[in-house]
Parts: structure tokens; sequence; C-alpha cells
């Protein structure tokens, strides 16, 4: 391959430079080569050697993806630098959703020469997906990102309104062909562990209580054919799990977390069923199946006795299949807390998809919960439709089931987007029952009926240093189910994008919320039934991350019920070269003005709510790097530390 085009600036032209990609295979093995000429390598960008580090795209790189059941929906994504540092994602629902923390066991190195570099990519079979025939024919894209003038080609044009996600669009893929005598692998990885450890503890006395243990465990995968993948845990490990970043809630809802642990993030897509989120920043309404309920509860980690899962594709059908059992567990109670005390427990899950067409699909789901005389259950089906590349519809119906429970427990689900290359219009409506409780899945919020609506203009100006633009509205109206409003909001947002990389987010808001309850926001601090009106401005701006060092700045105000919100955000990251990376992040909340807050001299007192990030990641080599990470949250008043060598 020797002809890509821009996706970005300047849509359809030729790339500024040029790129060649060779394809070749063994029996073992798929190998990609890039040669990347390049006019002034003395401006190349490449300061990252991390694995899957989170900003490797703004390194200059080479990208291809693989579509290797060519069914339009589903592939495989790698990204590598000039250092050999690679990124590979899961992609699945024809790229609007991807796993960025699955990992392909592959090799890769680089290197820079005097008037171009190079990338090779060697894949194993073992590690792809992908239906036995003989020649097969696998769905292919790649490119290349040129970091100092932002700009990005790709092999097979996709539209321009999909921006940085368009190389993940797997129905826009051409045909790789001639891949023939390659037999199914039966790959087998086993990887056993034994973990000392030591816990310390100042009891409600100070009096040090200490606690020693020894672990012995295993994870092991399976390829029982060459697509469908069948993963083994007993007494489970997570200590190499980063820990969760800490998070501001300011709202009456549970916050969500992403899964982070390997066993559950084997064919993770697969098992997405639910109602889509709305922004990569805002959590998902409702999911009927979210792994992170195994395992974890109230903070704590129950001890996972052993799992399995089966996942992967018999011919048009995708099919998954999860059984786990985890041990009692208890915790003493304190003053304030009850006691935590969980049953052993017994978790399945089996999901099953359908392809009907090119992008489009329908599939079931079941779920249960069982502790061994108390039981909670879940099911449902879904259906996407992608008629052509502009519009998708997506619906879904589903119910739980448990003891004593009848009548108002479903939940659905019916949501379209269209969009060319200068607009984007979505619509939705959302209706979950009272009683609707998926146990082992993630619900913000029941007994609601929810209308949606948000369109955007997407122009690219390329005037005044000005790249691209984001800017529109968005609608929302939830009534309860006695048609009674609970809640409106509408907003704005602009987005500007500029050709330095750097680019300016603001947005206002108005909103109209009642409470039927009392909302208990803190200790001591109650927000009274009522109808509350609010206006909100935000406003953000960060440079390109690119550069050795960035910076974001961000802020806003925002009426919070009977008082006022203060918002400020910076983040800093210095990166002075390809192994060493530190960042410094603090999100400042204010609350003041609020009638219910604590007083001091007959004055409400302000109420903060802040949290601090920080991050080292040194990188000795593109295998080998040690992490420490570091979080405050004065409102939980947890101070925690994460430092991992891999």
């Amino acid at each position: 391959m020797d002809r890509f085009v821009q996706v970005e600036p300047h849509v359809g032209e030729n790339m500024s430079e040029p790129m060649e990609l060779r394809i070749l295979y063994d029996d073992e093995n798929i190998y990609f080569g890039f040669t990347c000429f390049d006019s002034d390598m003395s401006k190349l960008i490449a300061n990252e050697m991390r694995r899957d580090a989170r900003d490797l795209h703004e390194n200059d790189n080479v990208f291809v993806l693989l579509d290797t059941y060519n069914d339009k929906r589903s592939g495989f994504f790698f990204r590598m630098n000039p250092l050999g540092a690679i990124q590979d994602r899961a992609i699945t629902n024809s790229g609007d959703s991807m796993n960025t923390d699955w990992d392909a066991v592959v090799a890769c190195q680089s290197k820079i020469n005097d008037a171009y570099w190079t990338a090779e990519l060697s894949i194993p079979f073992s590690q792809l997906r992908f239906e036995k025939n003989d020649p097969m024919t696998w769905g292919i894209n790649a490119g290349r990102g040129i970091a100092r003038q932002r700009e990005e080609g790709i092999w097979m044009p996709v539209p321009s309104s999909y921006g940085g996600r368009a190389k993940y669009r797997t129905a826009h893929v051409g045909n790789l062909v001639g891949l023939e005598g390659i037999a199914p692998s039966r790959n087998l990885e086993f990887l056993p562990y034994f973990l000392p450890g030591i816990t310390q503890v100042n009891d409600d006395n100070g009096t040090l209580q200490t606690t020693r243990e020894f672990k012995l465990g295993f994870d092991a995968k399976y390829g029982i054919t060459s697509n469908l993948t069948a993963d083994i845990t007993y007494n489970t490990d997570f200590a190499q799990v980063e820990a969760d970043e800490e998070q501001v809630n300011l709202t009456r809802f549970s916050l969500f977390f992403p899964e982070k642990r390997p066993f559950f993030l084997e064919g993770a897509g697969l098992f997405d069923f639910g109602i889509p989120r709305t922004s990569s920043r805002r959590p998902p309404p409702m999911l009927l199946f979210y792994s992170r309920r195994i395992g974890l509860a109230q903070g704590n980690a129950i001890p996972i006795i052993f799992g399995g899962k089966t996942s992967g594709k018999v011919g048009s059908y995708g099919v998954g299949f999860l059984n786990v059992l985890t041990n009692e567990f208890y915790e003493a109670g304190t003053d304030e807390d009850d006691p935590i005390d969980i049953p052993r427990t017994n978790f399945s899950v089996m999901r099953v998809t359908k392809d009907i067409a090119a992008g489009s699909r329908i599939g079931v789901m079941a779920v249960n919960k069982d502790e061994f005389g108390d039981y909670n259950r879940a099911g449902g089906f879904d259906f996407e439709y992608r008629p052509n590349d502009r519009l998708n519809v997506r619906g879904m119906w589903s119910r739980t089931f448990e003891p004593g429970m009848s009548g108002q427990n479903n939940a659905w689900y019916l949501g379209s987007r269209w969009q060319n290359n200068r607009f984007r219009l979505e619509g939705a409506y959302t209706d979950i029952d009272d009683d609707f409780n998926p146990a082992v899945g993630y619900v913000r919020r029941t007994g609601i009926r929810n209308l949606r609506g948000e369109a955007r203009w997407i122009p690219n100006p390329q005037k005044f240093g000005i790249r691209q633009i984001w800017t529109g509205p968005e609608l929302n109206y939830l009534l309860n189910h006695n048609n009674e409003l609970e809640e409106w909001n509408i907003s704005y947002i602009n987005w500007f994008e500029f050709d330095t990389g750097d680019y300016i987010f603001f947005s206002g808001r108005r909103n109209f919320e009642r409470l039927n309850e009392v909302f208990g926001f803190r200790d001591g601090i109650e927000i009274p039934i009522g109808d509350y009106q609010s206006n909100a401005f935000n406003i953000r701006m960060s440079s390109n991350d690119s550069r050795p060092i960035g910076a974001t700045l961000g802020g806003g105000i925002e009426d919070f019920y009977n008082g006022t919100v203060r918002r400020a955000y910076v983040q800093t990251t210095l990166k002075p070269n390809g192994h060493i990376s530190v960042s410094a992040q603090y999100q400042f909340n204010q609350i003041v003005n609020l009638p219910e807050a604590y007083f001091t001299d007959g004055q409400p007192q302000p109420v903060y709510v802040n949290l601090f990030r920080g991050r080292l990641d040194y990188s000795f080599s593109t295998g080998l790097f040690a992490k420490l990470f570091a979080q405050w949250n004065a409102d939980t008043t947890v101070v925690s530390t994460n430092f991992l060598i891999n």
C-alpha cells in the first residue's frame, strides 16, 4: 500500500509525506512493515515508550485496523510510534465502542533513520479471532499520523464527520485477500501466581493489627477454535490492577467506574447490553451486566474462588457465557456503618448476538445472581440497524426478576443517530420502571421517562488557525411514571480545535430539577423538597499533548440548589523525553451560600469538594516501566498510592 489520503486537515488529499506498507504472513504470524518518509526528520515527535500510553496518538505514529471476521462490526486496532511503543484496542459496534485495556501478545520494533522511520509489527494468529476459510478475506485499514502538522491519513477513506475516530470505523475498511493455508490455533496461555502479603490496620484503640497472608492461584486462556476462547481463573488476584481514579460526586446518583480487571476484559464488548452513553465523560444510563458487581462490594475486594468464561463467534453468531463463584465475606461494622455480610454467591451471564446484515444485529442476554436461597435475574433483547453509513438505530427491552417482585420492573430504549460530513442529529426515548433492579448491572436512575435530543454542526473552516468546530444544542426532558415533570435541561456546547492541536471548549446550560424527597448531600447537610432552577457556564482550554510541557485549564460556575458551586481545574504534564512522564491534576469545587450548610457566627460556611491526582511514569524500555500513582480526595478523606513495576 502506498497511497494514503488525508482525514484531516485536508480531507481526500494525498498525505504530505509518503508512506509504504507491506504485509507478509507465514504459518504462525502476520507481519506489517511501515516505511514513513519525512522531509524534516528533525521535527519528528516521539516522547512515549509506555505500552498503551493514552497520549501515543499525539506522537508521530502508524496504525492498522483488522476486521478479521469481515463483518464490518468488530476488529483489532494496533498503533506504533517511532520509539517502538505500541497501543492495542479491541473494537466493537462498528467503532462506537472499544476496549482500551485489551492486550495482545505481539512483537514490534521501530527505527529512526536519516530520511525516514520504520515500524514492524508481528501479530501471532493465535492472538486474533477469525473464521477458518481457505482462502480468507479480512477487512483492513491502515494509516499514519504526522504530529507536528496535526495530519492524519488513511488507506480507505472515511467520512470526515468521524474526525479522530475515523481510524476505528470497521464499516469503512477495505479487503485483505490471499490469506491461505492458515491452520486454526489452539493457543494456551497459563499464568500461575503466588502472592505473599502483609496488612496493617490501626484499630479504634490505636493498636496496630497485623495480618499476613499467602495466596496461590492462576489464570488460563485456551483457544477452543480460532474464533472462540475460554478463560479460567482460580483464587483470582487483581493486585497488579491500577487503583480506580477518585471522582467527585455532587449529584444524587451513584458513580460509575470502568472495569480494569483482565479476566473480565477478554471479550468484554460482546457483553455490552444497555442504554449507550451520550458522552465518554458521562456514565451509561443503564447496563444489564456490569462486571464490577462481581468481586467488589462497598469498596471491599470479595474473594473470587473460581471463574470461567467462553466468548467469541460461531458463524454469524456472537456467543458469550460467564460463571463466577465468590466466597463469603464479613466485616464488622463501626459506630457509623453497618457490618458487611455477604454470603457465597454464584454469578452467571449468557449473551448471544446474530449478525443480520453488514453492521446490523439482534441479540439476547440473561443474567443471574444466586446467593443460595436468594436470587436476582435479568433478561432482555436488543438490536442495532445500520442501513447505510449515515443512519444508526438502536433499541433494547429488559426485565428483572426477584422474589416477591412483579409488574413494574421493565426498561426499554429506542434511539437513532444520523450524520454526514457536516451535521449530526440524535434522538432517544428511555423508559425505566420504579422496581427495575439489575443486581449485577448498573442503573443510574429508575422510575423515569426520558426524551433526549441533540444536534451538532461540524464545520471545518480552515481559517484563522481553526481546524474544526463542534457546536449545537442538547435537550433532556424527564418525567416520572405519573407523567409528572422531574427534570429538564437545555444546553449549548462549543468546541474549537486549532491547527496547533490546542482546543477550547465552553458551554452553557439551563436546568430545572424537582426534589420529591430530602437530598442528603453530606453529613449534616440536607437539601429540602422543592423545585430548583439553575444556570451553569463552563470553559476548558487545553494545549497540544505532544509538547514537552502541556496544560489544561478549566473552570465554571453553577447554581447548586439554594447555593452556588464554583469550579476550577488544572492539569500539567511534563514529558522531557520518551522515558519519563510526570503529571499532576487538581480539581477545586467550592459550594457557597448554601443555607443548609454548616454555620459559623450565623453565616453558612463554604463546602469544599476537592481532588488531587499525581502520576509518575518511567520507562526503562518499551517492555519495562515503573509507575507511581497518588490521589487525595478531600470529600471522602481518602489518600491512596499505587506503585507498580511491569
